[in-house]
Formats: structure tokens, sequence, C-alpha cells
């Protein structure tokens, strides 16, 4: 149902957004950025999930906000500050599709998992 430039654009905009959470994390460890995507009988699930900086449980909701940014162009980054629109695209992608994006409890050996739903049929 999902046009490929689409998940291919929600994709990209969610590796971008661990790229820049992972080189902001202070430290000499590697960061780690990691995608699964699995199929269930209704839903197509895709997480990304990253060692980085975190998302505060506080902002999980706000950061799907149009013009919400957790970077600055102060941090650490060399990709530069955010415009605050990547989250926010990716939400209403997923749900122009009947999906849904959220953050949601990543494994011990990550700090935040962003996990998109996409249904596989129309029903």
């Amino acid at each position: 149902m999902v046009p490929p430039a689409l998940y291919n654009g929600l994709a990209l905009n969610l590796y971008t957004n661990a790229l820049k959470a992972v080189t902001a994390k202070a430290g000499r460890k590697a960061g780690k950025i990691c995608f699964r995507a699995r199929n269930t009988d209704r839903w197509h699930i895709l997480e990304v999930l990253d060692t980085g900086i975190g998302i505060p449980s506080a902002l999980h909701e706000r950061v799907f906000d149009p013009l919400f940014t957790t970077t600055t162009n102060s941090d650490r980054d060399p990709l530069g500050s955010g415009m605050g629109l990547g989250l926010a695209l990716v939400r209403r992608g997923a749900e122009a599709f009947g999906g849904k994006a959220e953050v949601i409890a990543a494994p011990s050996e990550y700090s935040t998992c962003i996990q998109i739903r996409l249904p596989l049929s129309e029903s």
C-alpha cells in the first residue's frame, strides 16, 4: 500500500535522526544504528534504534510536533541543527496510509527506538 518512495523517505528521515543522535553523544565508543523490519498478520513494522543521546520520556510525543527539535547549532553535531520537520513528516506519512509512528521502549543496549507501523492491506 505504501509507495516505495515514501517508505524510503521514512527510513531516510529516521536514519538521519539516529545519525545525529549518535554523532552528538560524547565518548570514544562507536555508536550503533540498527534497522529492524518485520511483518505481522496486519502490519509491516519498521524500527530504527540507536545508541545516541536519547530522547527524554517527557518529549516522546513532542518530537513529532512540526518545528520541534532537540538539536541546536551549538551541539557538537557536524550534521547541523534539525529543523524539526523530520519526525513530523514521518508520522504524517505513516498516518496518511493508516499507520502509526511512535517512540517505544528501546532494548537495554540502545537509547532510542522509533517504530513505524504500516498496514499490510486496506482492511
